[in-house]
């Protein structure tokens, strides 16, 4: 790993910060009151050229594509600069969102949504641009599988797909899905590790809420076996109430009915907070510092389409505020 390509990209990451929204001006887009305020609001943040020419009244699922593809480009450049250690990481850290796309992608056929519809929600990464997810929308399922360059992933979405057809639920191709992502993590960073054991906690609690059997849908390893036995919700987070999970988890331990959802955002929030403090504490040495610049960077724009989308739906402002993530850690 070349320490000069690190500080290289390190810099241009730092330089970029000058451009991320501050509270004030989110503060400021969440004030609007409508589409045409909101649109006002924006000529005062960096996204402005980004939306460009834009209607927000009727072409959100466009707005929302000029988004993820303005950090589909930042992070290709950042691939295209680095050296080939840095790529490698990056290349790993880019399968996480492709494994997110096709679970979006299988939802939208399944759902027979339209393709413009499911493309507006795809983050395209790296290798993995608009032109290639527009390619898989004209295929099957099974098709899409198939040509998988993973092999892993492409055996393990076969059999999913199989259970699929059978059962009609969905949750097989979403734990195959899951699998993959939480195997592909730690390869970026050993930091990732806490999250997945996170993620697979929040996956024993879901099964216990399906009554479906949890060994299928999470990694087997020694973490997760302690909470293969337990029969509520309740029982999981007392299991794993020491740090760094109580951290996140404690303070749903005693209450009656704890939402998933909230579980799912307050691990998503924790990882925000730990990449936040990397990337602004990290020196030449830590190629996490870099991560921690996309996973900002991502959380950032995601919760600009929130917003976006929140107020096309005529959400208040507490409500739209309550799910952004960005915003959350400033």
């Amino acid at each position: 790993m070349s320490l000069g390509n690190i500080s290289y990209l390190l810099g241009r990451a730092h330089g970029a910060v000058s451009n991320f929204l501050t509270k004030s001006q989110i503060s400021l887009l969440l004030s609007s009151k409508n589409l045409k305020e909101l649109r006002a609001a924006f000529t005062q943040t960096s996204y402005d050229s980004i939306i460009g020419d834009l209607n927000f009244e009727t072409q959100i699922s466009d707005v929302a594509r000029n988004l993820k593809n303005s950090y589909s480009e930042l992070l290709t450049k950042f691939y295209k600069q680095s050296g080939s250690t840095v790529k490698k990481k990056i290349r790993n850290y880019s399968e996480r969102y492709h494994a997110e796309n096709l679970r979006i992608i299988f939802q939208g056929i399944n759902r027979e949504m339209k393709h413009e519809e499911i493309l507006s929600r795809l983050v395209p990464v790296t290798d993995y641009s608009v032109d290639y997810y527009s390619k898989l929308l004209n295929r099957s399922i099974e098709e899409i599988i198939v040509n998988q360059n993973n092999q892993t992933l492409r055996e393990d979405l076969k059999l999913a797909n199989e259970e699929f057809k059978t059962t009609g639920s969905f949750t097989p191709l979403e734990s195959a899905i899951d699998q993959h992502i939480y195997s592909m993590l730690p390869k970026v960073s050993k930091h990732y590790e806490t999250y997945v054991n996170m993620k697979n906690i929040l996956a024993l609690c879901r099964c216990i809420a399906l009554n479906i059997p949890a060994y299928r849908f999470i990694q087997p390893n020694k973490f997760t076996v302690k909470g293969l036995k337990a029969t509520s919700i309740q029982e999981v987070l007392e299991i794993y109430n020491y740090a760094p999970y109580r951290t996140v988890f404690s303070k749903y331990i005693g209450v009656k009915e704890v939402p998933l959802h909230d579980l799912e955002f307050a691990v998503e929030r924790y990882l925000l907070d730990y990449w936040k403090r990397t990337f602004r504490f990290g020196t030449v040495l830590q190629l996490d510092a870099l991560i921690g610049f996309f996973e900002l960077k991502l959380a950032e724009t995601m919760d600009i389409i929130r917003i976006i989308v929140g107020i096309s739906a005529g959400f208040s402002e507490k409500e739209i505020r309550e799910n952004l993530l960005y915003y959350g850690s400033l």
